[in-house]
Parts: C-alpha cells; structure tokens; sequence
C-alpha cells in the first residue's frame, strides 16, 4: 500500500469523501477555506446562502 493509499483510507475511515469539483478560479481561496472549516468542524452544518455581488444581497442557493 503506498503512503498516497494510506492517508485516503484514513480520511475515508474519518468520513471524509475524495470528490473533484471544478469552480471560478477567483472563489477557489474562500471555496477551499470553507471546506476546511467543515472538515474542522463537523458540528456545523451549511446555510446554503450566498450574497450576490451585482446587488450586495444575500439569495438561497436551495432549489436553484
């Protein structure tokens, strides 16, 4: 088993998923910081809300 196969399996036995997702280069900073903050802290869960930029004001990203 290589090192590579040994760190996945110890995030999947964390619950942890490998998934590739392709995003706006420009929000992959704050993208990556939140996924952290998730991995860091299970007990919080997503709103699913985000602010639109044209007019500063927040929208659900549910059923969109």
């Amino acid at each position: 088993m290589t090192k590579q196969n040994r760190y996945e399996d110890k995030l999947k036995s964390e619950g942890l998923k490998k998934t590739t997702v392709w995003l706006p280069e420009e929000m992959e900073p704050e993208l990556r910081e939140l996924i952290e903050f998730f991995r860091r802290n299970r007990h919080c869960e997503p709103m699913l809300v985000a602010r639109d930029m044209n007019t500063n004001k927040f929208v659900s990203i549910r059923n969109k």
